[in-house]
């Protein structure tokens, strides 16, 4: 059974479809390797989907978005919009471990319910859209922590749905 994001499973394997050159696919199975090689490099793949490379250019960044898109992977982001609509209608404590920027959160709660409902809803989403949310959410520097940061949340929110929504040519 082929996927819309470039990976296969079958009878119990699971294999990738990379791009050959621009030319055709390739199926090539997935070793234990390429799974850790992928959580080693993530940080850099992760820049390389961010910026819009096809998860196809690579067995590994095909590994890496398959990791990333797992529905498990996308409740968990949901929970995470969730638990921050949560902390923004709570008064601020002293002893908080995450502070968060109730204004910016609570300005930007329909697109945050949005995401959430759209990440639990389970249908294909890009690996590119998920790299974008996970960086947004780990920005101490940025609107979600941060209530001096000059960015709108509302419209960082509205651009990641559309990156998350955008799924590339279906592959066969």
């Amino acid at each position: 059974m082929t996927s819309k994001l470039g990976y296969m499973v079958t009878a119990g394997h699971r294999s990738v479809l990379v791009n050959v050159n621009g030319v055709g696919w390739a199926e090539r199975k997935v070793r234990v390797r390429d799974v850790w090689s992928a959580r080693l490099r993530s940080a850099r793949l992760d820049r390389r989907l961010s910026a819009g490379e096809p998860p196809e250019t690579s067995a590994l960044l095909a590994v890496r978005a398959q990791s990333l898109v797992r529905p498990a992977a996308c409740r968990e982001l949901a929970r995470t919009l969730l638990r921050l609509l949560a902390l923004a209608a709570r008064p601020p404590r002293a002893t908080a471990m995450v502070r968060v920027s109730a204004r910016h959160i609570r300005a930007a709660a329909p697109e945050l319910h949005g995401l959430a409902d759209r990440l639990l809803e389970g249908g294909p989403v890009s690996a590119c859209g998920v790299v974008q949310l996970r960086a947004l959410l780990a920005d101490g520097s940025g609107p979600v922590y941060h209530g001096g940061c000059p960015d709108d949340l509302a419209d960082r929110l509205r651009r990641v749905r559309a990156a998350l929504d955008a799924l590339g040519p279906v592959s066969r």
